[in-house]
């Protein structure tokens, strides 16, 4: 119906047999090859690999048919054939173009099919100026030799959701993965303690919070805990502030997960840190801009509760009270989880979480104003034990 869709993952594993298929040409914006993806291409010869790839799976090809391959410079065919996790260089350039010589006349559609025509007006569709993943912030991500065994992060991205009510989440599912290479690569996490969800259900959310649960009860005060949230955000009738996981209803305010109860139970765990990074909003408006609650059926809530901290923990949320907290299109991220990795880009990791709030929250607030033209300010819950010390302690 005239939409395009941008494919960032390829999988094309089969148990029923082989493929004949003998030369392949990956777009650019193609991010992931999937495990044994083209195992079994047994006559392959071959393949063209795009600068925006990002992770190439296990045993994606054979290496007894190992094909010609025309890839970045800084991939090694022998990390390619291992299945080794790639992080390209923007820059990087190809030998060879393959896509010069097609003649692609035949292969596009007529300008019926490429267009909506609305009141005798043909409307094109509008892209973001990048593609998810294609960023300045998803490159050049800076590394570290430093091994923070005792720190453990939940990251949980929800941007489809199932119920036809209740819209995507713009790149919430890039804020989750590209969130996951900085805590990784940048804060010197080992990958085992740092769990990436993407789409959780309430159950699946629940089960995260459960492990943070587990891990505190060995590590006790040795323990730090980072919970980074991309998603859809609803108030109740009394302003009581709810996360949405993808199986409820954005105007299903009585099964999303409070943020009541998230506090209360990071408050409780006997852990020497928390903090939690929230890129949603409680206004009912999508990072559009555009109102996702049904207000037939109910009044949107002007007043929401701030809800207690305690224990050891730090909230960063992405907007104040009903401001709407809003996507950044020409960079294909959330706009406070854009600014939020670009300060761990520019310090390497090295910041406190005075610095990286105070930083958040100007860019945030003047590009909100200036680019979208809505105010959009980032705020910030303390508990009473960590009130005297906050801003010092590095992230």
């Amino acid at each position: 119906k005239g939409q395009t869709y941008q494919v960032s993952s390829v999988d094309l594993f089969s148990e029923v047999g082989f493929y004949k298929t003998n030369t392949i040409v990956l777009e650019k914006g193609i991010t992931e090859i999937e495990d044994r993806c083209f195992f079994l291409f047994k006559e392959l010869t071959s393949i063209y690999i795009p600068n925006s790839i990002e992770r190439i799976g296990e045993k994606a090809f054979n290496p007894k048919r190992a094909p010609s391959f025309n890839m970045p410079s800084n991939i090694s065919e022998k990390d390619l054939l291992a299945g080794n996790v790639v992080y390209p260089k923007m820059n990087a350039t190809h030998t060879v173009d393959p896509l010069a010589d097609i003649d692609f006349s035949d292969y596009s559609a007529n300008d019926e099919e490429l267009a909506d025509v609305h009141n005798g007006q043909t409307v094109q569709e509008t892209r973001p100026s990048v593609q998810p993943g294609t960023s300045d912030i998803d490159f050049n991500i800076p590394t570290t030799s430093t091994n923070r065994e005792n720190t453990f992060c939940v990251i949980i991205a929800n941007e489809n959701y199932r119920q036809k009510d209740t819209p995507g989440v713009n790149y919430a599912a890039q804020d989750g993965k590209t969130f996951y290479d900085y805590c990784v690569r940048t804060l010197g996490l080992p990958r085992e303690n740092v769990r990436l969800q993407t789409n959780a259900s309430y159950l699946q959310m629940k089960s995260l919070l459960e492990w943070f649960q587990q891990i505190a009860e060995v590590y006790g005060t040795d323990a730090n805990f980072i919970m980074y949230y991309a998603g859809h955000g609803i108030p109740d009738e009394k302003g009581n502030c709810k996360l949405v996981p993808v199986d409820v209803s954005i105007n299903d305010v009585n099964n999303g997960f409070s943020l009541k109860e998230l506090y209360s139970s990071l408050g409780k765990l006997t852990t020497k840190s928390a903090l939690v990074l929230i890129d949603a909003c409680f206004s009912g408006n999508d990072r559009a801009n555009i109102t996702a609650l049904n207000e037939t059926q109910r009044g949107i809530v002007r007043n929401m509760k701030k809800e207690d901290v305690t224990g050891n923990v730090i909230v960063m949320t992405a907007a104040s009270n009903t401001e709407t907290a809003l996507s950044y299109d020409e960079k294909a991220h959330g706009l406070f989880s854009y600014y939020l990795m670009k300060k761990l880009q520019e310090t390497k990791g090295n910041v406190s979480y005075g610095e990286l709030y105070d930083y958040v929250k100007k860019e945030v607030t003047r590009k909100s104003t200036v680019l979208m033209g809505k105010k959009q300010t980032p705020s910030i819950s303390v508990s009473k034990s960590m009130t005297a010390n906050w801003k010092n302690v590095k992230l």
